[in-house]
């Protein structure tokens, strides 16, 4: 019941007005003696019973009319039957759901299910009565309310049906309940209906999901009448031949110029039978640059090709895998996404104390770590760019956010106001390693904390343990690497990061119980070598070793330009703007704009947005939240911004041309693999649903009209009410007459005793 017609309910208080007023108009009688009345006694009686049902009669005709006038106005609804045998259904409210995921663009018989869908829409539109009224969803990833409200325009509906597009993704029908009754809550007739028409993929319905089909169902059971949802299931192909793109991935989370990276398509056959692919192209930027050949895949099964590619200057590249094949729904057989190549990657290394001679300082082998390129570099300039100020000096460091990663090498303590600077760094997007020494303060450490009032470094440094001669020194224990930057070297037979002898190391007690804590790599004497705590964006890690000669012979290793520069890669990735994004999240772009221009967006379908930048901290922002259907994006920006970003230092375009494709920004809105299984929903999944929402399966285009038409189970009797309102008004004229005319209100009959005159209301004793 909604808050109107509760207030309408509250006329109901009225009835009393009645009862008040026969209570305030009783007459008091004055009670005179007089003898000869006990022979009018009996008389008396009589008339005076008959005047209290009168009264009575009277008053309840009055209560009635007032209660029925306050139900009338409240507009009841029958949610059990007809009020009347035979009487047609009244004029409802009617959301149509379609579901426009990537499945129901598979073709069959020369038409796609959303077309089927589209058409099944104008004809239930065609069906409705005068006084429905209908309001339009658009089903996918984020569930968009075509026609927000429900509308008797049937015509500017028919209009809008056939403008109608797939989003794209998968449906997620939650979402897409929870709109569509929104919408209904805006109409204004009682009745509510929602109808969905879909292929019945599976993918999407989240029926496991019990608090969340809870919700919907206490959603509905706040409306005026619950909605009954027809689910309207289309025919899917009994045989069909797909491959699709199902993952695209990368060697690593930061890509730079200095070196090829690894790039990795996944194919997966999710039809019924072998397929050959012709091959799986690689494009960078639209142009192919590699193809490669995957083989027969069978029924249900995957193949990955990998491709080496090294790109020759920094900025945002478009990397794209496309399946050469025919089949049925082609597509899922491209997959994009979005890579950041850096030119640049900035690095703050805090050294604890420096020396005069060669290799001995703190940052020495760091130093020459970062600025050396290892041996899987072809080109002669390193990626990484390291900066090294002493822990003494440290306050001389302005803004900690002009580096991508902060390195503490065997730094004793930090200020106050340089701890709290560098937490709020790391709980940002900047990544933080911790390399403790000998000279590291293990109080500062275990006290430092992060804006979430948690231990910074993840773990408590206990002591400094060292190895007693003639006993065996600890090593990296190559089994228990489980952490994405030492990957590459886990493996004993191509790394000697395994063999590196630790004759000291801190004993690091992990705070296992925080979950955002985590071991990445474990001592074979027990006890924790990398540590990992995860803040609100960015990365800490803590070592049990300093990266000096000090604790271990690492830095005189061959894996030890590797296992700092993927450390550092690892660190930096958190820095990174997001380019690849989840369907209904918001894109934000930082712009080194002097001034507040306007950008435009263009979406997959080509249409274009209007983008106000606005200014954050130090730098002007884009951001874009219409992004329900998955696909490529371009925020297209002015001459003089796109400027600013082919800077070598902003990692963005390139070139500067007057060309719009060289003023893009690129990024991409993800979709779902899982959608191009097909899997569909079994009669229990319905039942399970039907647990928490009324739901009616329907398989044909004349049950669903036949269910629209039947319309809600009940009526709206307010209209009785209303007949019943005049009867009762009615009643009530001609029931006051009568008893006036009886009682002749209008005459004074005074009775006279001498000079004492009573009114024959009073009770003579």
């Amino acid at each position: 019941m909604t808050f109107l017609n509760s207030i309408m309910l509250f006329g109901l208080i009225g009835v009393s007005i009645p009862i008040i007023i026969h209570i305030l108009n009783r007459r008091q009688a004055r009670m005179v003696d007089w003898g000869a009345m006990q022979f009018l006694e009996s008389s008396l009686a009589s008339r005076n019973r008959r005047i209290l049902i009168e009264d009575i009669i009277l008053m309840v005709i009055r209560c009635a009319l007032l209660a029925a006038l306050a139900f009338a106005l409240a507009r009841p609804f029958l949610t059990a039957g007809r009020l009347l045998p035979g009487a047609g259904g009244d004029a409802q409210d009617l959301a149509i759901v379609i579901d426009g995921s990537l499945s129901m663009t598979l073709r069959a018989d020369g038409a796609s299910n959303f077309q089927r869908a589209v058409d099944d829409a104008h004809q239930l539109i065609r069906s409705c009565r005068a006084g429905d009224a209908v309001s339009l969803v658009l089903a996918g990833p984020v569930a968009q309310p075509i026609i927000p409200a429900p509308i008797s325009d049937l015509q500017g509906i028919h209009e809008t049906l056939d403008k109608l597009a797939p989003a794209g993704g998968s449906m997620r029908v939650l979402e897409a309940l929870n709109t569509a009754m929104e919408t209904l809550s805006a109409g204004t007739n009682p009745a509510k209906q929602i109808v969905l028409i879909t292929d019945g993929q599976s993918v999407g319905w989240d029926l496991s999901a019990q608090k969340r089909w809870e919700f919907l169902a206490e959603a509905a059971g706040a409306m005026p009448t619950r909605p009954v949802v027809i689910v309207r299931t289309l025919e899917a192909p009994r045989k069909w031949h797909n491959v699709s793109m199902s993952a695209l991935n990368f060697s690593r989370a930061v890509i730079g110029a200095d070196r090829p990276v690894k790039i990795t398509a996944t194919v997966a056959n999710t039809g019924e039978g072998s397929i050959h692919p012709e091959a799986v192209e690689l494009a960078i930027d639209g142009e192919t640059v590699e193809r490669r050949t995957v083989g027969v895949i069978a029924g249900g099964a995957s193949g990955s090709v990998v491709f080496d590619h090294q790109f020759d200057s920094p900025g945002l590249r478009v990397i794209s895998a496309r399946i050469a094949c025919d089949d049925d729904l082609p597509g899922d057989n491209e997959m994009a996404r979005v890579v950041n190549v850096l030119g640049t990657l900035p690095v703050l290394i805090v050294e604890g104390a420096s020396s005069t001679d060669p290799l001995e300082g703190d940052a020495d082998f760091l130093y020459l770590a970062m600025a050396l390129p290892d041996e899987n570099v072809k080109t002669g300039s390193p990626l990484i760019a390291p900066t090294v100020v002493s822990a003494a000096d440290i306050a001389s460091v302005k803004r900690f956010a002009d580096y991508a990663v902060v390195v503490l090498a065997d730094v004793p303590r930090l200020p106050g106001h340089v701890a709290k600077a560098l937490a709020d760094f790391a709980d940002k997007d900047g990544g933080l390693l911790i390399a403790p020494g000998e000279k590291a303060d293990r109080n500062f450490y275990n006290k430092w904390l992060g804006p979430d009032g948690k231990r910074l470094a993840g773990g408590r440094l206990a002591r400094v343990h060292t190895a007693v001669p003639g006993k065996r020194l600890a090593h990296i224990a190559p089994g228990s690497i489980n952490h994405p930057a030492m990957a590459l070297l886990s493996n004993a037979s191509d790394s000697d990061l395994g063999s590196v002898p630790i004759k000291r190391h801190w004993v690091i007690e992990a705070d296992e119980r925080e979950k955002s804590v985590s071991v990445g790599a474990i001592l074979d004497t027990g006890g924790p070598y990398l540590l990992q705590r995860r803040l609100s964006r960015g990365v800490v890690l803590t070592l049990a070793t300093p990266l000096d000669r000090k604790f271990s012979d690492l830095p005189v290793r061959d894996c030890y330009v590797p296992l700092v520069h993927e450390l550092i890669h690892y660190l930096a990735a958190p820095a990174q703007p997001a380019m690849n994004i989840l369907p209904g999240r918001q894109f934000v772009y930082a712009l080194p704009a002097s001034q507040g221009p306007t950008a435009e967006v263009a979406d997959p379908a080509g249409r274009r947005t209007a983008v106000h930048l606005r200014k954050r901290d130090q730098h002007w922002q884009a951001t874009y939240s219409l992004t329900a259907r998955p696909g490529l994006y371009r925020l297209i920006l002015s001459n003089d911004v796109a400027a600013r970003l082919s800077s070598p230092k902003s990692g963005g375009p390139a070139t500067q041309s007057a060309d719009e494709s060289a003023r893009a920004i690129p990024f991409v809105v993800l979709g779902d693999p899982d959608e191009s299984k097909l899997d569909l929903l079994a009669d229990d999944d319905y039942k399970r649903a039907g647990k928490f929402i009324p739901l009616t399966r329907v398989e044909s285009l004349g049950e669903l009209t036949a269910a629209i038409r039947g319309g809600v189970p009940g009526s709206e009797i307010w209209r009785y009410i209303v007949i019943a309102v005049l009867a009762l008004l009615v009643a009530e004229i001609v029931t006051t007459r009568t008893i006036a005319a009886k009682r002749k209100m209008h005459l004074a009959e005074p009775i006279s005793f001498g000079a004492e005159t009573i009114g024959r209301t009073d009770t003579v004793r």
